[in-house]
């Protein structure tokens, strides 16, 4: 009767929902969810076109629609629109409206947790906690300075990372702790992608052949018992059996995973661990600090409590179970010693700490303290914790998969004829590593190497490479002002110091922007093969980029004194596509008896009655030791010369005779006195001489 009474309430609920349903005014989908419905019904190019259409018309946008746009798009590889993808993403964090974006944004900042660290967390959250607007064009220049190729629309970094989400969401699939709803696998393989080695299994009671030490151990106590100076052997046979018993009460048998990354370290050949495994309290698969994590804490401290489960159900008296553990021996100490042992043909991190643990434990004797199996749990997972602090807290696999081109930027500042600053950058790369791997791999058929050598420029006879150099400015949005882009021609040369191609830009200055340069290798040819299979375009055969931040703009007061950055080089050129007059040393090396050449400008000098101006330039050469330090003891080289000008501006490059300097480090300081007005300004920088 009970059922019958609830089946009737449950029918006139329907019906008065059916009634009342043609009363209820319709409410219209938004895009984001007329895009859903779409994916719902497997309409997936229809989705992501409504999403397209919808952010091409609206400025403020819900940024539900970007992040899921992403997703959709990387989940299912769909090539063709990354391009679209990075957009749209980038407009969901700076261009979204409403609570649901708010939440979103949220919501992206806990995905994003893993990747940069509890710093920017912390700033990003307490950001959105008080709606300050710098989250929005923080988070979107966090992603802009991880672009490998900041000239293309793509930002591979961002695909990799979405792509990498969703395969962890298809492959830990052991528990739901994440936010990505993953296992915390996923927060390592989101940072960093596939290990170089995993190892997985269950750990297990091995005989380590511990008995005799264990008796050795116990007959050199001294345990308070009726039969003292008898014959200790049942006592030792009882406390051995006690601490197998606790052993084995304690092993829950942990199943484990430990994921290896070599090469991570710089200056280290050691790899960076990570372990996951059973959790001895909730039986979890999470990660551990170390692998001593897979003990019960209980284990640490048998003492505290009326011996184990066993010992109660084998009648163990009172505080018999201590007796080991003032040995200096635990179940945690033993379980420490066997997990280790069968993890150290794995990696030699498990066996180093084995090593440490038996000279510390199991040779000392009576010194064998209590404690020693906290204090090595707390020491093992502070030397993986510290391994994790030197590495970087997110790696492309993508991009190191592909020839890396170095890549040199630097930058002078100056004042125009009308004082306005301005800003040359000489961006240079080293492209012929990068073209021999792919000469190498794609040769073409009857070429050598030599005869492309003897070209000179890689183009003259293999057309389908080229060289680009880019320069991207970026407001304070992190959003695109102005992009600069020129081919230099591929050196290739036996001779390494003239591998270099240049590129000069000059620029206005007015602020400190920020700025992106990247170099590009290509290659045209649709039947040439690239290394490895990437999220960049196929004809990219080597990539460099850096991101950095202008200097501050030179300041120009028409009655103060201004001196330009100095420009160093060697060897006055005839013809010059540099705004200098010779080859310019970006790296600070002059060779060996080659003429120091110095470039110097000034402006706003004091004009005279006579109509001209005058000015004083010293100059002095310092030599540097090995530590940096100037070195006052030994002979410098000093001048000071008289110029004078029709112009309140002077520019000059003085060439300054350094024969007699022997290869080494030097300083160069630069004194300019305004003779008129006594103003002063300084300058310096450091050289090597080079054999």
């Amino acid at each position: 009767m009970k059922t019958a009474g609830f089946n009737i309430r449950i029918a006139l609920s329907a019906l008065l929902i059916a009634l009342t349903a043609g009363f209820a005014v319709a409410q219209p989908q938004t895009p984001y969810q007329q895009g859903l419905e779409q994916l719902y019904r497997g309409n997936t190019t229809e989705a992501l076109s409504t999403w397209e259409e919808y952010y091409d018309e609206q400025e403020r946008v819900d940024s539900r629609v970007g992040i899921e746009y992403i997703r959709v798009v990387t989940s299912n590889n769909i090539s063709d629109r990354f391009d679209d993808a990075t957009n749209m993403y980038y407009k969901a964090l700076t261009n979204g409206v409403g609570v649901n974006s708010r939440i979103a944004i949220r919501q992206e900042i806990e995905r994003l947790k893993p990747i940069v660290g509890d710093g920017i967390y912390r700033q990003w959250t307490e950001w959105w906690d008080k709606e300050n607007s710098e989250l929005h064009s923080d988070m979107r220049g966090y992603w802009v300075q991880l672009d490998p190729t900041p000239s293309t629309p793509v930002n591979e970094r961002l695909i990799e990372h979405w792509k990498r989400i969703a395969s962890a969401q298809e492959q830990f699939t052991r528990n739901s702790s994440t936010i990505y709803g993953t296992d915390e696998r996923a927060l390592i393989y989101i940072r960093y992608g596939e290990p170089d080695r995993v190892q997985r299994g269950i750990l297990t009671l091995q005989d380590l052949n511990i008995k005799p030490w264990l008796q050795r151990q116990m007959l050199q106590q001294e345990p308070d018992r009726p039969e003292r100076g008898g014959d200790r052997r049942p006592w030792i046979e009882r406390q051995e059996e006690i601490l197998e018993n606790a052993i084995y009460d304690f092993h829950r048998y942990p199943e484990y995973e430990v994921w290896f990354y070599d090469n991570m370290l710089e200056d280290s050949d050691d790899s960076l661990p990570f372990i996951f495994g059973t959790n001895a309290e909730n039986d979890q698969f999470e990660y551990h600090s170390s692998i001593d994590a897979l003990i019960p804490e209980r284990a640490f401290y048998p003492d505290q409590r009326r011996g184990t489960d066993r010992d109660r159900d084998r009648d163990t008296e009172p505080g018999e179970s201590a007796q080991f553990v003032r040995a200096g021996i635990t179940p945690a100490l033993m379980l420490q010693m066997l997990y280790y042992e069968q993890l150290t043909p794995v990696d030699p991190y498990f066996e180093n700490r084995l090593n440490t643990l038996r000279t510390r434990v199991l040779e000392q004797g009576i010194d064998a303290l209590q404690g020693l199996d906290l204090a090595f749990r707390t020491e093992s997972a502070d030397i993986i914790n510290r391994r994790a602090v030197r590495a970087s807290r997110q790696l492309s696999s993508f991009r190191s998969q592909l020839p890396q081109v170095p890549i040199g930027v630097y930058q002078y500042r100056f004042l125009d004829e009308d004082l306005n600053p301005y800003l040359i950058t000489f961006l240079e790369s080293t492209p012929k590593e990068a073209f021999l791997i792919d000469f190498n791999r794609n040769r073409p058929s009857g070429l050598s190497l030599e005869e492309v050598e003897q070209a000179g420029h890689v183009e003259e006879i293999l057309p389908q490479y080229s060289l680009s150099h880019s320069l991207q400015l970026y407001d304070s949005g992190w959003n695109v002002t102005d992009q600069k882009q020129e081919n230099p021609p591929i050196h290739l040369h036996r001779d390494t110091q003239r591998d270099v191609s240049s590129t000069v830009f000059t620029l206005p200055h007015e602020t400190r922007m920020r700025q992106s340069a990247s170099v590009e290798l290509m290659n045209s040819d649709d039947e040439s093969r690239p290394i490895f299979e990437t999220p960049y375009p196929k004809s990219l055969r080597g990539l460099g980029s850096v991101h950095f931040r202008q200097p501050e703009p030179l300041q120009s007061h028409p009655d103060s004194l201004q001196f330009a950055d100095l420009v160093l080089g060697y060897q006055m050129l005839e013809e010059s596509d540099t705004p200098f007059s010779f080859i310019v040393a970006n790296d600070q090396v002059i060779p060996w008896q080659e003429t120091l050449v110095l470039h110097f400008e000034v402006y706003n000098l004091q004009m005279q009655d006579n109509g001209f101006s005058q000015f004083e330039l010293t100059y002095r050469i310092l030599p540097v030791d090995d530590d940096g330090n100037i070195e006052t003891d030994r002979t410098e080289f000093v001048l000071t010369l008289n110029f004078t000008s029709e112009e309140p501006r002077l520019i000059e490059a003085l060439e300054i005779e350094t024969a007699d300097l022997t290869p080494g480090l030097y300083e160069l300081q630069v004194d300019i006195i305004d003779v008129n007005t006594h103003q002063e300004k300084y300058r310096s920088t450091r050289f090597e001489v080079v054999e």
